[in-house]
């Protein structure tokens, strides 16, 4: 079963989202970044960067456990591996890299001023 580390966060969702999409079985690891714990030892130890989502998939690596970071890759690690969501014809592919490069190099449709009527930020 897959693990995702995950927070509400647009990229964590937007992993989540695939997950969902392409209907496979994972364990939500919630990582609350609000009291540091991305900060933890443990999860540095998944991801050196601190961040996340982080993808945990158990036979991903020729039988071996894989450990995968940052939204994008994700995604296109799951399209790629289940064989859904990525067109294999050129432009089609292009097309969805195109979109996928932009929301990953965005923060999403949430920026502080939508959710500040919803969230306390310190």
């Amino acid at each position: 079963m897959l693990i995702v580390h995950a927070f509400a966060t647009p990229n964590s969702v937007k992993v989540s989202i695939a997950l969902e999409e392409l209907g496979l079985d994972y364990q939500l690891q919630p990582v609350n970044l609000r009291q540091g714990e991305q900060k933890q030892p443990t999860f540095v130890a998944l991801n050196a960067n601190a961040k996340v989502p982080v993808l945990v998939d158990p036979d991903g690596n020729n039988g071996q456990p894989m450990v995968l970071t940052e939204s994008a890759a994700i995604l296109v690690y799951l399209a790629e591996r289940y064989g859904r969501l990525l067109p294999t014809d050129g432009v089609k592919r292009a097309k969805v890299f195109e979109q996928l490069f932009f929301h990953a190099s965005a923060m999403g449709p949430f920026t502080r001023e939508h959710l500040a009527d919803r969230i306390q930020f310190d």
